[in-house]
């Protein structure tokens, strides 16, 4: 499953030139669309939008979760973690070893990432100085971070629930119910609703053809990585990690 998820972004990501490439054949307006790579793949910017890209709500990062759900319920289903811990691990032994599981796959997914960009960017982008390439890094430090949490929530559901079904189930239907809950809150509330939390990390792309402005199309784009996204989002991370330490220490497993 890891294989497939790192297959599936690399063809996403490097998928997005191939398709810009066919869409301009079609139309026949082939420099158009060339200029428009080069901005959208042009460093610093690829950073922000391929982070974005691969972060989208409901998108290939759920395979991350599923391996996650997996790997956790699986120790409730054949009893290795009793096995374990009457072996001699703690509680928290088995939490922290689940947490170094989600550390690997987040940096796992954002070498994918940084690599992903280094040769889109040097292959579109007319910028090379190391500034300019290593610039809005920060975004695949936000890009860590959003996917770690999420994860965190996973294994949260994971130990929550403990059956490899339910656990699918409810994942997914929170899914669902967070857009619910977003739409009938008072304005205001969405940004601490935990998904959402999350994809306020990375909000929008980002590139100099986009920021140009009209009547129709007037709409401020994310300049920066607010430190109330990340103190949110760390907070949730924070939460989820003690709720899941919590039912650990306290449930008969």
């Amino acid at each position: 499953m890891i294989g497939f998820y790192a297959t599936l972004l690399a063809i996403m990501i490097f998928g997005i030139p191939g398709l810009i490439d066919y869409v301009a054949e079609k139309s026949g307006e082939a420099t158009q669309f060339r200029i428009f790579k080069a901005i959208v793949f042009n460093f610093p910017d690829i950073w922000q939008n391929i982070a974005f890209v691969a972060s989208f709500r409901f998108f290939i990062k759920i395979v991350l979760g599923i391996i996650i759900i997996i790997l956790v319920t699986t120790e409730f289903h054949f009893l290795t973690i009793r096995a374990n811990i009457i072996n001699g691990f703690s509680r928290g032994d088995f939490l922290a070893g689940k947490l170094m599981m989600i550390i690997l796959l987040a940096v796992f997914s954002t070498v994918i990432i940084f690599l992903s960009g280094l040769y889109l960017g040097f292959t579109n982008s007319v910028a090379s100085s190391m500034g300019q390439v290593f610039g809005k890094m920060e975004y695949l430090a936000g890009y860590f971070l959003e996917v770690s949490t999420y994860l965190i929530f996973c294994l949260f559901f994971a130990i929550l629930f403990k059956k490899t079904g339910i656990t699918f189930i409810a994942h997914f239907v929170y899914l669902i119910i967070e857009p619910i809950l977003d739409y009938k809150l008072p304005d205001g509330f969405d940004p601490y609703l935990p998904l959402n939390a999350m994809n306020r990390i990375i909000q929008s792309p980002n590139t100099s053809l986009i920021k140009v402005k009209t009547d129709e199309f007037n709409f401020d784009f994310q300049e920066f990585i607010a430190f109330q996204d990340v103190a949110v989002c760390v907070a949730y991370a924070v939460l989820f990690t003690a709720l899941s330490y919590f039912i650990l220490k306290h449930r008969d497993l």
